[in-house]
């Protein structure tokens, strides 16, 4: 189930995997499954962290030894739930006055699958307008894609 607006973009995958293997892909293995395309270092990226706790960092590591913020663990809520500060601006640049959501839930099925939900809330803020909105839904969808193929392997 995918939608758009101006305010969240919606995304959900099924993750054939426990709720528990689910966040911990998420979490602790996002070097697995983001893509090295997607980042806003100024060289090749080497290594998407997530700190796993509540004020951890969410950063990446690059060629020269950079590192470059993304944002931060908002809610570290292990096995159900996550939320994430964006502080990346529709310029695609680190903006420490910016927050929007990357909210997550990790919701466990009758089958012992996983649905998992993802709503990047607030994009509105994002400079850029409908068209970074627009790449964005489809990033996310490509990005969550690539999660679910890392879980369900996991």
């Amino acid at each position: 189930m995918e939608a758009i607006n101006l305010m969240t973009i919606n995304k959900e995958v099924l993750v054939e995997a426990s709720k528990e293997t689910a966040f911990n892909v998420f979490t602790q293995k996002m070097d697995l499954w983001w893509p090295k395309s997607h980042h806003i270092g100024k060289t090749p990226l080497v290594e998407s962290v997530l700190e796993g706790k509540t004020g951890g960092r969410w950063y990446s590591r690059h060629e020269d030894g950079s590192e470059a913020d993304i944002g931060k663990v908002l809610i570290w809520d292990p096995h159900d739930h996550l939320t994430l500060a964006w502080q990346v601006n529709g310029n695609f640049q680190y903006d420490p006055q910016l927050v929007t959501e990357v909210v997550v839930n990790f919701i466990p099925t009758i089958s012992g699958a996983t649905r998992v939900t993802m709503g990047h809330r607030d994009i509105q803020k994002l400079m850029g307008g409908a068209k970074v909105i627009a790449d964005m839904d489809q990033g996310w969808g490509m990005i969550l894609n690539l999660y679910k193929k890392v879980a369900d392997e996991a």
